[in-house]
């Protein structure tokens, strides 16, 4: 039987340069903290219901980021999941993400799990930090700026910004939430009760940054069209851009990708593949015209735009 264990908290300061064979040896002792936060909202004190039997459906196990631990991901319901983690088969927590609380963090001596409501995982060990209390630094794409200022006793805000523009906060509170905890596309941010901050770099979240949009072909048979899907290339994202000929049933006829961008002998051809900005060259049969240049939909605001 899963058990969902009582929180337990641990600063981002501690065992922050721990070497992963102490990562393992201390996990079956220590357990995960349940918080969660969301952009320009404060994170809730209030700890989502508990599933003392495991709850929900089995989705998948993921590899954690000291090597040896295991994330047991479970869905609950519509954008509700929570993962088990587990260190030679002891569970040592878990944290749960839902519609109220979309994102989760467990911090187990200086290894930095994260969630979010759509089952999405990364997990990453904080050797660094630049301190607690209010500050100001930069986070781990090296562009956005935490300003980081207090609340109060154990309470702590950061405002998230690049290049002068605010771009949210996320609230790290007293209670039973330790951790606040924020997504902009790619960057994740976990800030705890003392004001310190773990952040990290990593996929962006598939499903939000996804966008299709639907053209007809210039092929002379009625009805065929050209599918176009813009994603962030495969160094953030699943397997980046990609076009589909369909006929008019629907049925897949050919495709291109950002591995295999182009297919001559239906004159179709992916161009700026790797900018975020990719465009479609589709031309008529036998090459008797300039091609057609179609951009493809524009990735929503904060997802990563280049390899």
């Amino acid at each position: 039987m899963l058990m969902q264990l009582p929180s337990r908290r641990n600063s981002f300061r501690l065992a922050a340069t721990a070497a992963v064979a102490a990562l393992a040896a201390l996990a079956p002792a220590a357990g995960a903290v349940a918080a969660t936060g969301a952009p320009h909202t404060a994170a809730s004190g209030t700890r989502p219901a508990a599933h003392p039997d495991g709850g929900g459906q089995y989705v998948r196990t993921v590899k954690l980021a000291d090597g040896v631990s295991l994330g047991k991901i479970y869905k609950l319901g519509e954008h509700h999941f929570r993962m088990e983690g587990f260190t030679n088969g002891s569970s040592f927590g878990s944290i749960e993400a839902g519609p109220a609380r979309p994102y989760a963090a467990g911090n187990l001596n200086g290894m930095i799990t994260a969630l979010d409501n759509n089952g999405n995982v990364v997990s990453w060990i904080q050797r660094t930090s630049q301190g607690g209390g209010p500050h100001t630094e930069k986070l781990a794409d090296g562009e956005t700026v935490a300003k980081v200022s207090r609340l109060g006793p154990q309470r702590h805000k950061a405002t998230l910004s690049l290049g002068g523009h605010v771009l949210g906060s996320v609230e790290a509170p007293a209670g039973d939430a330790p951790y606040g905890v924020t997504r902009i596309g790619g960057l994740w941010v976990v800030l705890d009760i003392d004001g310190g901050i773990a952040s990290y770099v990593g996929p962006a979240d598939p499903d939000r940054c996804t966008v299709t949009s639907t053209i007809n072909s210039l092929l002379p048979t009625k009805g065929m069209t050209v599918e176009l899907t813009n994603r962030p290339v495969p160094a953030s994202g699943p397997n980046g851009p990609q076009a589909i000929l369909k006929d008019k049933n629907g049925t897949v006829i050919t495709s291109i990708n950002f591995n295999h961008p182009e297919n001559t002998e239906w004159g179709l051809k992916m161009t700026d593949t790797r900018t975020g900005h990719p465009k479609l060259l589709d031309r008529r049969p036998k090459g008797t015209s300039a091609p057609r240049v179609t951009p493809f939909p524009a990735l929503p605001k904060g997802c990563p735009t280049g390899a």
